[in-house]
């Protein structure tokens, strides 16, 4: 079904809501649908500082699966870690 098929589909219950709202609803259901099927999946590559361990991430970037640092696989941390920061 094309996107214009389903406003039109919408708007036959809902003949009121104007096609920019129901696109808005579109796009925010295929953005959940994707969330919770795990469909998506893209790499992400950013510039590491020494002392460091926590990073700002994209806001696109809904779950982490894998970290690698030159070619090594990073464990995931289970627990509690041994140093804590300041900040």
């Amino acid at each position: 079904m094309k996107q214009q098929e389903m406003i039109e589909a919408v708007q036959q219950h809902h003949p009121m809501i104007g096609e920019t709202q129901i696109r808005l609803w579109l796009n925010d259901a295929i953005r959940e649908f994707c969330r919770k099927t795990r469909c998506i999946k893209a790499v992400y590559q950013f510039d590491t500082t020494t002392d460091t361990r926590w990073y700002g991430l994209e806001d696109e970037i809904l779950e982490v699966t894998d970290v690698d640092f030159d070619g090594y696989r990073i464990p995931r941390l289970v627990g509690t870690p041994e140093k804590k920061d300041l900040t």
